[in-house]
């Protein structure tokens, strides 16, 4: 295996910066640049979004250093009534859309639900006013959003440990196939492949029927 190549944070922040400029050039707000619209430009098997999570003090620290825009703030600019009001137009955008096969519909122990995927997903649709990190910065979690608007809030007990375990080989395999053999199988790089023919299921939940996530690993034998 070749030496690591050291980490240098002025490479990291050019690169940064390089994304953005590219992210602007496909007409994108200059300050709505998020992890979304980085992982989606990113190509640099070096750069992957837990660099500037773990080595420059994270995601908005880098956007600082970078000098972009922290579109995040714009949560404090608006109540926390005209925010719910645009998840409850996103919410009713999604209901009236057609759907394909989705998570409710493969696993039919699942009660339908708008989860932060379907809002992601519909956001632009609506109008792309808020991004999800402005509303979970202003309600503190998803859940809270949903109890807020009334809008039901999805129940993981419906999946058995052998449906998580399908999902995650699946994830996994994609895994392989992008990333090869010697990249190890974190819950950053899980949450990158994580949607398998429209399912998504959480790193989280996965922790939480496995106790730990190396606890999930050792018992589907991935590494």
């Amino acid at each position: 295996m070749p030496p690591r190549k050291k980490f240098d944070p002025k490479e990291a922040v050019a690169h940064l910066k390089a994304i953005y400029k590219q992210y602007l050039a496909e007409g994108g707000d200059p300050n709505r640049f998020t992890i979304r619209h980085y992982n989606r430009i990113n190509t640099s098997s070096s750069m992957y979004i837990d660099v500037f999570v773990k080595k420059l003090g994270g995601w908005n620290a880098s956007l600082e250093k970078a000098g972009i825009p922290l579109g995040f703030r714009q949560y404090r600019e608006y109540s926390k009534e005209e925010v719910a009001n645009y998840v409850k137009k996103v919410y009713k955008l999604y209901l009236a859309q057609d759907k394909k096969p989705n998570f409710e519909i493969r696993y039919k122990n699942q009660e339908k639900t708008f989860r932060m995927i379907d809002f992601m997903t519909t956001n632009d649709k609506a109008g792309a006013k808020f991004s999800l990190a402005v509303i979970l910065k202003r309600f503190g979690s998803w859940s809270n959003i949903l109890r807020e608007l009334d809008i039901p809030i999805g129940r993981s007990r419906g999946l058995s440990q052998e449906q998580i375990i399908d999902h995650v080989m699946e994830v996994y395999k994609r895994f392989r196939e992008k990333e090869g053999e010697e990249r190890i199988f974190s819950k950053e790089m899980y949450e990158k492949y994580n949607f398998i023919d429209e399912v998504y299921i959480s790193s989280k939940l996965v922790e939480r029927r496995f106790k730990t996530w190396m606890g999930a690993k050792r018992k589907m034998k991935v590494y």
